[in-house]
């Protein structure tokens, strides 16, 4: 019992928050690619009123490309709504998990 009251705070250090033991991972660490291709097909499906497979989205982590397989009137839509779609995903994803550009 002695030993930790003769102790002091700064031989154990500050104390932290727990938020703040997960800052270095939040700053490192990027969303899964499924999960963007996830997300890009329900902002789609929302936008164009259509349901959009999950499949037919392609994302790739190192150039934060989004390539969209689409078919005809689906795909001029897409690209109407382009800058759209990228904010929505900035929204969703946060800016550093969004793509950047999109391919269709």
């Amino acid at each position: 019992m002695g030993f930790r009251s003769k102790r002091t705070q700064r031989e154990y250090g500050a104390t932290t928050k727990v938020a703040d033991l997960f800052e270095r991972y939040r700053r490192t660490l990027q969303a899964p690619q499924r999960s963007v291709e996830t997300a890009a097909a329900e902002v789609l499906s929302d936008l164009l009123g259509h349901p959009i497979s999950p499949d037919a989205v392609r994302y790739t982590p190192a150039t934060r490309t989004l390539a969209l397989q689409l078919r005809g009137p689906l795909r001029s839509e897409a690209k109407l709504h382009q800058e759209e779609l990228l904010a929505h995903l900035q929204g969703r994803l946060g800016v550093k998990n969004a793509p950047t550009q999109i391919i269709t």
